[in-house]
């Protein structure tokens, strides 16, 4: 019996590698992000390799032999165009540190061996969800979260790109597995906590937008009553002091080094234009977003940050009202009807070039040109859309069975993140966080489908 309990969990995990195989056979050379951030990393990368630091070259690396400019080319098809290294501040180089370990074990700057790395993450991944949902639930809401998890197409799509986007699950179901110790009062929470606080410093070099989450957890905590006020009180000095000393040295660089000549400053007023702004474009690729930005800093002689700094607060002060209300039909568009591109990732240029062939044609012809594009990109953003619903579903379920502390326990870790970007612009690849609490959430709906009787006790080990 216990050998076919493993075999089940085995073929599923197969399935999920299975997958995620397949996308990568179709994607792996497609460009994703664009040489303004994918390739930035691969640069930072190589100059950690050579001992230069956390410095990228001033003038952009020319490719050798692009001859088609939707294919991702290898860091090592680039000739350096001058010995000049600048400080690079714009990111975090979490991932950088990332390729330049891979690269340094196989000697030669490939994208694949990120890739493949990325699929084992996948594997364990696959796992944790499975622990995280039977600690909540029972093994069956396990097995069939990890079924979801195999087929989460935006998810599979985002997983086997070479880009720091998908690290954000990892780290965020890593918390989320000590979280739930505190949750159901195993072992010393503080230690628990501090572990996560440990998480989240490590997440930030990924993405930042997690380094408000121990604050988060800790008001979560508090108002499901695994933690007392003077608990809260004391998580939140360790949460400054952990997260605070991680997170230093990357501030400490940026102050030190944001204002030299020729730096490109961190990108945080941008990201609010952005989810201001991003309906006016097609895509931050296209040549019209690009001019748009070029006139300008032309123009004034200012960084792009500085521009849309004043362009944002010159909006929200001139139109208060509208902003509001603009940011919270945002809220109900990324939880209702998130776009996420299980397919062909190259959507932005080809709309582009077929509205230059076309200047006259709309977007159903295009959809009719391009079926299966279109159709990638209905299943990413199906698989991201459902999740809400699905997760509104199971607290409706959990408080009929007196356990609605468990559903907003999971439930806060998507909460978190949606709140968090409807003030910026997000996409359904920014958001891969909130899969720790969602889909163990769906698992559970899941096994609930055709159950009758009294529904099991809610399982706390793993």
């Amino acid at each position: 019996m216990k050998n076919s309990k493993s075999l089940s969990l085995i073929v599923l995990l197969a399935l999920v590698l299975a997958v995620r195989l397949a996308f990568l056979g179709l994607f792996h050379h497609r460009v994703f992000s664009g040489p303004s951030t994918q390739f930035e990393q691969a640069f930072v990368a190589i100059n950690l390799l050579d001992g230069n630091g956390l410095k990228t070259f001033q003038a952009p690396p020319r490719a050798v032999d692009a001859t088609d400019p939707a294919r991702i080319l290898d860091p090592e098809r680039y000739e350096i165009s001058s010995p000049e290294l600048l400080p690079f501040v714009k990111e975090v180089t979490g991932y950088s540190f990332f390729l330049a370990g891979l690269w340094k074990i196989f000697g030669t700057k490939l994208w694949i061996f990120a890739q493949i790395a990325q699929l084992l993450l996948e594997l364990l991944a696959a796992w944790g969800l499975y622990a995280l949902a039977k600690r909540f639930f029972d093994r069956k809401a396990g097995l069939l979260t990890v079924l979801v998890f195999a087929f989460l197409f935006y998810e599979v799509r985002s997983s086997v790109i070479p880009y720091k986007d998908i690290f954000l699950l990892y780290v965020m179901l890593i918390i989320t597995l000590f979280s739930s110790r505190i949750f159901f009062r195993q072992g010393r929470p503080w230690i628990w906590f501090i572990l996560a606080c440990a998480g989240t410093g490590i997440g930030y070099y990924f993405m930042p937008s997690i380094v408000l989450y121990p604050l988060f957890l800790i008001l979560t905590l508090w108002i499901l009553r695994r933690i007392n006020f003077r608990s809260a009180v004391v998580f939140l000095l360790l949460a400054a002091a952990v997260v605070g000393i991680m997170v230093w040295p990357s501030q400490n660089y940026v102050r030190a080094h944001r204002n030299e000549p020729g730096v490109a400053p961190p990108l945080f007023w941008y990201r609010l234009w952005l989810g201001n702004q991003v309906r006016s474009f097609y895509s931050t690729e296209e040549e019209r977003f690009q001019d748009y930005f070029r006139e300008r800093t032309q123009a004034t002689g200012k960084t792009i940050e500085d521009i849309c700094k004043e362009e944002f607060l010159t909006y929200v002060k001139a139109h208060p009202g509208p902003y509001a209300l603009h940011t919270a039909k945002k809220l109900l568009y990324g939880t209702f009807l998130v776009y996420a591109n299980a397919g062909d990732a190259a959507y932005s240029t080809s709309w582009n070039f077929f509205k230059t062939q076309n200047p006259q044609a709309g977007f159903s012809a295009y959809a009719k040109a391009n079926p299966l594009r279109i159709l990638g990109m209905l299943a990413g953003t199906l698989s991201a859309s459902i999740l809400f619903p699905i997760a509104l579903i199971a607290l409706f379920l959990l408080k009929r069975e007196k356990r609605f502390d468990i559903g907003l326990f999971l439930f806060s870790v998507p909460l978190y993140f949606l709140l968090l970007h409807m003030f910026f612009h997000y996409e359904a690849r920014y958001l891969t966080g909130t899969l720790a609490g969602y889909l163990p959430l769906a698992g559970y709906v899941l096994s609930k489908i055709g159950k009758k009787g009294k529904p099991a006790a809610a399982s706390t080990s793993t």
